[in-house]
């Protein structure tokens, strides 16, 4: 290195001794040097770092955050890493139980609960003249009409059509004239 005080500054930086007025001397010197000199203070700097890991004890993690770190990844009895042993599931037409609600002519089937996300998806069939009651939605309720008519805040939905009511918003009386068959995502809690 051409001059003694960038030897020195470069040295003290190696090591990591080198305080923020030293930094910016170091800088402004490095940037009136030329490519080579340059080359020589990252060699430097390099050949420190390889001297203090040559030097270092080897760490050891405590035995306790072994054994903890191996317990976070696992999950029923597999590491989460792991694809889950079936990640598909399947409810056939005439699989899954029907249930009759305390509504008159309205039964629900359960298709899919998803605890981690606090979502069900819920297959509802209304009979004719059937009709919902007011209620209060916590959570997003997503409905799509599968078939038949479904009357809803003052529209007439139809096979195909499609309803989305926000978290924190209530719904009048909602009715059927013909029946229909509802496929409704909505937020567990609420239902």
């Amino acid at each position: 290195m051409k001059s003694e005080q960038l030897n020195e500054l470069a040295v003290l930086n190696a090591v990591g001794a080198l305080d923020d007025p030293g930094t910016q001397k170091l800088r402004e010197l490095l940037a009136m040097t030329d490519a080579q000199t340059k080359a020589e203070v990252v060699q430097l700097a390099d050949a420190a770092a390889l001297l203090a890991v040559a030097h270092s004890p080897a760490l050891r993690p405590p035995a306790a955050l072994k054994a903890g770190l191996l317990a976070s990844i696992q999950t029923n009895g597999r590491s989460a890493v792991e694809p889950a042993q079936n990640p598909f599931s399947f409810v056939g037409r005439s699989e899954g139980q029907w249930e009759t609600l305390p509504v008159a002519g309205v039964r629900v089937k359960n298709l899919q609960v998803d605890e981690a996300r606090g979502t069900s998806v819920k297959l509802y069939e209304l009979a004719p003249g059937a009709q919902f009651p007011e209620h209060h939605h916590s959570g997003a309720e997503e409905c799509y009409v599968i078939s038949g008519d479904f009357q809803v805040q003052g529209r007439v939905l139809q096979t195909g059509d499609f309803h989305h009511a926000d978290a924190n918003s209530d719904h009048g009386v909602s009715r059927t004239e013909k029946g229909c068959t509802l496929l409704v995502m909505v937020t567990t809690a609420d239902y």
